[in-house]
């Protein structure tokens, strides 16, 4: 095989191993298939579709702190301990969802039903929120929604 030839081959080969990578790691981004909304409102009416959500909840929770400040995120309370978030930026999210599972430990569990840019939360059992207060079932909207059931302990 010539040099010309060997240089071809090997052009070939990283091309083929590189764009290989490139697909693998799109499957691989897309393969979680949590669902995505465009807004909290569609994330609330989605919800409130599966949940007996209060017909006159209380306020959201005013901010979400994490270790940079305020995480940008916009919510709606379904009950005193079962709040809905939609996020603009996975990191936000992402940020988000630790700061709320930081509060799990050995006052009890927190449950999410998580989307792409959203998520549905349940903090009944840490005691932030009403006095005794119901847990809802978060795997059982986890199913019709799409989302992806999780327990913090």
């Amino acid at each position: 095989m010539t040099r010309k030839n060997r240089v071809a081959v090997t052009a070939a080969f990283l091309m083929l191993v590189l764009g290989t990578c490139s697909a693998c790691s799109a499957e691989e981004a897309s393969a979680d298939g949590l669902p995505s909304v465009s807004s909290l409102e569609e994330a609330r009416q989605a919800v409130s579709g599966q949940l007996e959500c209060q017909s006159d909840p209380p306020p959201p929770t005013a901010a979400v702190m994490g270790a940079d400040g305020q995480v940008p995120a916009e919510a709606v309370k379904c009950t005193q301990t079962v709040e809905i978030f939609y996020f603009d930026s996975s990191g936000a999210r992402d940020e988000a969802y630790t700061v709320l599972a930081d509060a799990a430990g050995s006052a009890g569990s927190v449950y999410f039903a998580e989307g792409k840019n959203w998520f549905v939360v349940d903090y009944s059992e840490v005691g932030i929120g009403a006095a005794d207060p119901e847990p809802m079932d978060l795997s059982a909207l986890s199913e019709p929604l799409g989302t992806r059931f999780t327990e913090v302990k």
